[in-house]
Order: structure tokens, then C-alpha cells, then sequence
């Protein structure tokens, strides 16, 4: 229905042009017009104007083109005949013939056509009774540019007001000169940019819902801003659903949606619901308002309802609102957020969270700054000019729920840092730092009013770089440069902590006095050493005139050592991390740990991602020559966690993904989700487009354990609304 929309609209547009006159009949027509042809007669007695051959008359920027043009001073009438052309602004209409009366300001042509944005119009005759109102008969509209359509609409009458609406009967599209749909009575808006109007509805069936009709609904397109799209779905044994989507958007001001549904259900008569909304909004003053809302009737809401698998295992629903405003250097923000937990459910595991709110979440953060200002002049700098402060600070309150209880706590944390870089010789980076934290609590465990500690520590951070380059010609890169990138740091925190009732208490006891609760934690004591080694091979070639640089390879070695550890295994495990891309089409990641005390490797897992795509010269087309080879594209991706100690399955899986234009009208895609450990097909599906010229057709078949049915689709390329589609799922 757009492109009939669209249709309207430009027959208007034309009959604007067709009948471009100033509004009096003060001055003379042939005063404010240039005219011309191969032979010009005027009677001097009757003022009458006849042109004949090539004649022509242009008037600002739309011109006339006939066979011959009469001017009658008497009926005040302009009549233009034989190969009418209208031009205006780039855009054209032809004819058969033309009358305009100018006492009136009425019009009428005859077989009127007209070409825009690749798309043409024909109408018998076109009357303007006002420049407000205009009536067409034996309209046809197509953007087919054969010389026999492939498809058309066809109204027998219509009445069209400009930039506002139009009305027509009967409405038929018609396939091979085949009428396919019919409408007794339509009335379409035709106003430019976003236009108000009824949507075209889906029909299909599927095992579960049984013969459907879905998105029937009316679009409201308020402005350039805001709309609002109702929509309605009609299951014959399940139910019967309303959605109602708003979006608003102002650029650099404000965006965001809102979405309501509801739905009752057959089966039980049961009435739910879903809403969820967005928004985000800069005020004049630079704070920066932000919402997002998600809630359901129940639990089992999204599992039960949403078309999407991704939305039927979604977990948890979390709504928030935030505030948050610059303040000079510093930032604040002010948040609340709810989540609530859908897979917990009553009865089934102990001790089950059901939902979290946080409310107030407050935060103040002063970044990274120098403690001392930097001198203008380099060489007036001292080692105190490269130390940096920050300050944060933080107030929350926080209740979670489970199934037979609930505790609420609140609390307010002050943290500090200061912290240094320098580099000793150029070569060694040396940056210590030292922070201080102090928190107090709305209550301890033992039930007293507003305790609190302060606590501290230390560290240092060493680290270097040490480089190497070499001639090479593997892969055709010239030179390969090696990085070595080797860190080490300390940490230290005493074993006792202040309190705020004047004492000082051994970190160990913090346990049995404070709450332990989101970022707030408690007072640790201990030394605590680091290792690090990053390995970076980088390569450089000449590729198609440019200098490319690629890093090749990243093999990342990490470890730790607690010396304070009361556990016999003072170092953690190794870690270890390799990256390989040897080229822009390939790249894999391999991840796993050493175990030195128990001579195990462990935490194994390799990610290998492959993207090819090409043009195959022995992909041509059915007949002919084509300059550009068919296209064809591959994504492949790997996946394998080993269980080495465990008899649970190792995790072995492939994703795959082709298309393949198979002609310049054929064209393949398909997509599989395999595990490999055991031999099964998670999920695929292919799906087959095909090119009818004016028309294009889809046919998808997906299976999987979640969904298993087919989509099949035949719509107008240019106005992708109106098409024919059936949808079968088991879901």
C-alpha cells in the first residue's frame, strides 16, 4: 500500500505542475509566460493564440511541450493537444491533452503519464475542481519497467487532496494483468515524510497457534519526532494479542521507545502483560537522564510468548533510572535499579534471589589528576610533578529478596589513591601507589548503629619493553618486529584495620562484625605479588601501494604468588593466552592454565574463526555477460573446551555460515549450529531468494529443538510492504 500511497502522491504533485498559474486574472496570461513554435498566429481582433508544431510554453521553471497550443482570450482557456510533455524540476509527465480555464482555476488532462523516482503513473483523465481538490479515473500504478507489467494497481476512481489524503474505488493489484487482491474502498494519506495509515497484516498457520493473522494495526506518524504503531494479533487456538510501540527521537536532545502488550489466552481465558521502555535525555544544564523499564505479568512471560528464542532465555529483567551530571573535573550520578530473577522459581532450589533493588545508588568520582601543577618549562619538572590523586566515594542501599526472607543494607565508602610514573634510564617504568578506604554501615551483624573502618595499602609496579626487528619474506611481510613486555607488581595491606569507635582490630575479625555486599568489601591483610609476560610478534609489507602493519601473534603468560596464604600452593596457576592472526581471513585464541602442585593443565579452550569471501568468474549468470562475478561469502567459527579431568562431555562445536549468489537471479543461504562431541545438529536453516524483476521471492526452512517450521515470502522490491508470505512453526 506505500507505493499506492507514493502513486497518489506524485499525481498530485503533477496536476500542481500541470496547472503552475499565478491566482489572477488581473494580468494577462501571456505577459508572465514564454511561448514559441514552428508557426505562431495571432488574431488581433479576438486575441486568440495558436501555436502549431513544437510549440511550447514555459512559465518559472515548468514547461509545456505540444503538438499545438490554443489560447482563447474569449473562453479564457488554454488548450494544449497531441504528445503533451510537462518538465518541472526534473521530473516529467506526458499526455494526449490538456485544458485549463483560468477564471475557474480548474484543469483536466488527458491520458496523463508520469516517471518518478523509477516508478510510473497513468491516468485516463485528471480534473482539478480547486488547487485542493482533484478527480482521477482509470488510475494504474507501477514500477515495473517492462513493456508488459509484471504487476500493477488499478483504481476505477479517485479524489485527491494534496499533502493530505486521497480516496479511491475499487483497489485491485493485479499480477500477469491477473487481479490478486481487491479492496472495495481505500483511503490513503499522502503527505510527504511520515504518513498516518493502516499496516498490512501477515497471514499464516502454524501447529501450535493454527491459521494466524498477525501486525494488523495503524501506524500514526505524528511527526518527524514521535510516532505510534498499534498492532493486533488474531491466533485461532491460542489468542488474541494488542501491541502498541512508540519511538521518539530528537537528535543530540533525546531518543528512546516504549512498548505495551497484551494478551488473552484461549485455553484459560488468562490475561497477561509486557511493557518495557527506554529513554535517554541531555538537559540544558548537562545532566544526562537515562531509564529503561522491563516488566511482565509473570515470570514465565517471555519463555511462554516471545517469537525470538534469545527473548525466551532471557533470565532476568532489570529496569533503572540514572542521573548523572559533570561537575567540573568531577562527575556525579544518582541511580536506581531494579532486577528481577525469571528462572527463580518457588520450590524448586533453596535459598533462590528473586529480585534486587538498589535505591539510592549515589556515586561522586574525581578522576586521576596531578597533585601538583605541571611547570609550563620541561626542565623546571621534578619527580613530585608526576604524582596523581583521585578521590571516589559511594552511598548505596540495597535489599534483595529471597523466597522465605530479605535483608536490606546500606552503606557509604570514601576511597583515595595516590599514585606515580616515572622511567628510570628510559627504560624501566617504576609507578607506585598508595590507597586509603574508609566505610561505614548502617548497622553491623551484631546489630549496632553506624560502624565503620579505614583501612590502607601500598603497592609498586614494575615493567619494560624490550624490542627486536628482522628482515623476513614468509608471507610476503618484509619485516617482523618482536615485543617483549615483561611486568611485575606488589601489593601490601596491614593486618589490622581502624574502626570508628577509636580501635584498632585484626582484619580477620572483619568477618563476624560487617555486611559483605555489591562493591562494598571488607578489610584484607596480606602481600600479594604479580607476574606478567606479553609476547607481540608484529608484521609489515607493501600491499597494493600502501604500508600495512599486522600484529601476527600475542602470547600473554600470567601468574601470582600470596605469600600470606595459609593454603600450601602459594603461587596460582599459570595462565597462559595466544592469539594468532596470520591473516585478515583467520584468527584463533587458545586459553588455558598450569597447575604446578598438582601437575595438571587446565581451563583448555580454542576459538578459531574463519571469513572468506570472493567473486567466482565460473559463477555466471543463466545467459549473457556480466562485468562483476557472482559473490559468494563463508563465515566459520569453532569452539572446544576439553573436560580433561572430568567425565563431563567436552564442549565441541562449529557455526557455519555461506551465502552464495548462485546467478545474477538465484541466491543461497545457509547457516548450521553443530555439536561435534555429540554428532547432532543444533540448529540450521537455508534459505532461497530469487529475482522475478519487479518481484523477489524467499523461501527459508529452519529446524532446531526449539523451533522447527518454514517462511516463505513474495513481495513488490520497490515497496517491500505489499507482498504474500506464509509462516508454518512448531513453535
Amino acid at each position: 500500500m506505500y507505493g499506492f500511497q507514493t502513486m497518489l502522491s506524485i499525481l498530485s504533485i503533477c496536476m500542481l505542475l500541470l496547472i503552475s498559474q499565478e491566482d489572477t486574472t488581473t494580468v494577462a496570461p501571456m505577459q508572465s509566460m514564454a511561448y514559441g513554435a514552428d508557426s505562431l498566429l495571432f488574431s488581433i481582433s479576438s486575441e486568440d493564440l495558436h501555436l502549431t508544431g513544437n510549440a511550447t510554453i514555459g512559465h518559472k521553471q515548468m514547461s509545456i511541450a505540444a503538438d499545438t497550443i490554443n489560447y482563447s482570450s474569449m473562453e479564457e482557456t488554454v488548450r494544449a493537444n497531441g504528445n503533451v510533455d510537462l518538465s518541472d524540476s526534473g521530473e516529467s509527465a506526458t499526455g494526449t491533452a490538456l485544458i485549463y480555464h483560468l477564471p475557474t482555476s480548474t484543469a483536466r488532462t488527458f491520458a496523463t503519464t508520469s516517471f518518478f523516482d523509477g516508478a510510473q503513473y497513468h491516468s485516463e483523465t485528471v480534473t482539478m475542481l480547486s488547487r485542493d481538490e482533484f478527480n482521477l479515473t482509470n488510475v494504474l500504478f507501477t514500477s515495473c519497467e517492462k513493456d508488459t507489467f509484471d504487476y500493477y494497481f488499478w483504481a476505477d476512481v479517485m479524489k485527491v487532496y494534496p499533502d493530505d489524503k486521497a480516496v479511491a474505488k475499487p483497489v485491485i493489484l493485479y499480477v500477469q494483468d491477473t487481479p490478486v487482491f481487491w479492496l472495495p474502498y481505500a483511503a490513503f494519506p499522502i503527505r510527504r515524510g511520515r504518513s498516518s495509515g493502516f499496516t498490512i497484516p501477515t497471514l499464516g498457520s502454524s501447529s501450535r497457534d493454527g491459521r494466524y493473522i498477525r501486525k494488523i494495526g495503524y501506524y500514526f506518524g505524528f511527526s518527524d519526532y514521535i510516532d505510534l504503531l498499534i498492532s493486533s494479533d488474531l491466533m485461532e487456538k491460542t489468542r488474541f494479542q494488542v501491541t502498541m510501540t512508540e519511538r521518539h527521537n530528537l537528535r543530540y536532545i533525546l531518543s528512546g521507545r516504549s512498548r505495551i502488550q497484551w494478551r488473552r489466552q484461549f485455553e484459560n481465558s488468562r490475561d497477561r502483560w509486557l511493557f518495557e521502555s527506554s529513554h535517554t535525555q541531555e538537559l540544558p544544564d548537562g545532566t544526562m537522564l537515562r531509564f529503561t523499564g522491563n516488566f511482565v505479568s509473570d515470570r514465565s512471560y517471555l519463555e511462554e510468548t516471545q517469537q525470538n528464542p534469545q527473548d525466551r532465555m532471557e533470565g532476568q529483567l532489570r529496569s533503572w533510572l540514572s542521573f548523572s551530571r559533570n561537575i567540573g573535573r568531577a562527575s556525579g550520578q544518582l541511580n536506581v535499579e531494579y532486577t528481577e530473577y525469571l528462572d527463580a522459581l518457588a520450590d524448586t532450589i533453596d535459598n533462590e534471589t528473586l529480585s534486587e533493588l538498589t535505591s539510592p545508588d549515589i556515586r561522586y568520582t574525581y578522576p586521576s589528576a596531578p597533585l601538583f601543577q605541571t611547570p609550563a618549562d620541561p626542565s623546571d619538572q621534578h619527580i613530585w610533578h608526576s604524582l596523581y590523586w583521585n578521590f571516589n566515594s559511594h552511598y548505596l542501599t540495597e535489599k534483595t529478596e529471597w523466597e522465605d526472607s530479605s535483608l536490606y543494607n546500606a552503606g557509604f565508602k570514601l576511597s583515595s589513591s595516590l599514585s606515580g610514573s616515572n622511567r628510570i634510564g628510559g627504560i624501566l617504568a617504576v609507578s607506585p601507589w598508595l590507597k586509603a578506604t574508609g566505610t561505614m554501615y548502617d548497622r553491623d551483624l551484631q546489630g549496632n548503629r553506624f560502624p565503620g573502618w579505614i583501612h590502607n595499602s601500598i603497592g609498586i609496579s614494575l615493567s619494560t619493553e624490550m624490542y627486536g626487528m628482522f628482515s623476513s619474506n614468509v608471507g610476503g611481510y618484509s619485516v617482523l618486529r618482536h615485543t617483549i613486555s615483561p611486568s611485575i607488581s606488589t601489593s601490601w595491606s596491614p593486618d589490622r584495620y581502624y574502626s570508628l569507635d577509636g580501635n584498632f582490630y585484626d582484619t580477620e575479625s572483619a568477618d563476624s562484625l560487617y555486611y559483605r555486599f555489591s562493591d562494598f568489601s571488607l578489610p584484607s591483610s596480606g602481600t600479594s605479588v604479580s607476574f606478567s609476560l606479553l609476547n607481540t610478534l608484529e608484521g609489515k609489507r607493501l600491499r597494493r601501494g600502501n604500508i600495512e602493519r599486522r600484529t601476527l601473534a600475542e602470547l600473554a603468560v600470567s601468574s601470582s604468588w600470596n605469600p600470606d596464604t595459609e593454603s600450601e600452593e602459594k603461587f596460582s596457576p599459570l595462565s597462559a593466552s595466544l592469539n594468532l592472526t596470520p591473516a585478515s581471513w583467520i584468527s584463533s585464541r587458545i586459553n588455558g592454565s598450569y597447575n604446578a602442585y598438582s601437575g595438571k593443565t587446565e581451563n583448555i579452550s580454542l576459538t578459531t574463526s574463519i571469513q572468506l569471501s570472493g567473486n567466482d568468474p565460473t559463477m555466471q549468470a543463466d545467459s549473457g555477460y556480466i562485468e562483476t562475478p557472482l559473490s559468494w561469502r563463508m563465515n566459520l567459527s569453532h569452539n572446544w573446551t576439553p573436560t580433561l579431568y572430568s567425565s563431563i562431555d567436552d564442549i565441541n562445536k562449529l557455526r557455519l555460515s555461506v551465502n552464495i549468489d548462485l546467478t545474477t537471479r538465484w541466491a543461497l543461504v545457509y547457516r548450521t549450529y553443530y555439536d561435534i562431541t555429540n554428532s547432532d545438529f543444533i540448529s540450521q536453516d537455508y534459505s532461497i531468494m530469487r529475482d522475478l524483476d519487479s518481484w523477489e521471492a524467499i523461501f527459508t526452512r529452519h529446524v532446531s529443538d526449539i523451533d522447527t517450521g518454514f517462511y516463505f515470502r513474495i513481495n513488490i522490491k520497490a515497496f517491500p510492504d505489499v507482498k504474500v508470505e506464509q509462516h508454518t512453526s512448531s513453535f
